[in-house]
């Protein structure tokens, strides 16, 4: 679905958000882990482009761009000015398309990941949060609604492989459920 709203903005500016859905409750079954890890790998390089090149075209660009998600979820958020939008466009369908799931950037992402569980995990915030989301979803472990522990949450990062987050990306990653909106000062028919 698209939803386009084109309007004179200060400075020329335009905002896209996209959410592109992945899976369903039983294709994801046991799959959450690889879901989380092959969405924040994407920023992480294409196969035409390193993570901080990827950065530096979108300053060059003069935007602010990411792509994030989940293990049922991939989010992009664009915001740039009416001259860059085809670039930047372009250059988010490359994150999307290419991504090159280099083996260092994902071993520096799981220990990332591991140091913020780790955090967590002392964290009366978050260990009162967890606790809270575990007693109001009662769904077996594996199931993509399952709210995890910390414990759990270490044991499945520390299992991950680089293969499952490919396969992942493989089976799942497309646009064929998508929302997109734009606003701002754009061109439609480009």
């Amino acid at each position: 679905k698209l939803a386009m709203l084109p309007k004179k903005t200060r400075g020329n500016s335009v905002q896209v958000a996209m959410t592109f859905h992945l899976g369903d409750e039983k294709s994801l079954n046991n799959r959450v882990t690889a879901g989380d890890l092959a969405a924040q790998m994407l920023m992480r390089g294409t196969k035409k482009r390193t993570r901080q090149q990827i950065q530096d075209e979108f300053d060059k660009l003069k935007a602010r761009a990411f792509v994030a998600g989940s293990s049922s979820q991939a989010v992009v958020g664009i915001e740039t000015t009416r001259e860059n939008l085809p670039a930047v466009v372009d250059l988010v369908a490359e994150i999307l398309r290419e991504p090159a799931f280099d083996a260092n950037e994902f071993e520096q992402l799981r220990q990332e990941q591991l140091a913020a569980i780790e955090q967590q995990r002392s964290e009366p915030t978050s260990i009162g949060g967890t606790e809270f989301q575990r007693i109001m979803s009662n769904y077996p472990k594996g199931d993509v609604r399952y709210v995890s522990t910390p414990d759990e949450d270490i044991a499945e990062v520390k299992a991950a492989k680089l293969e499952d987050i490919k396969k992942f990306y493989d089976d799942f990653y497309g646009a064929s459920k998508a929302e997109i909106t734009v606003v701002g000062s754009f061109d439609d028919k480009q």
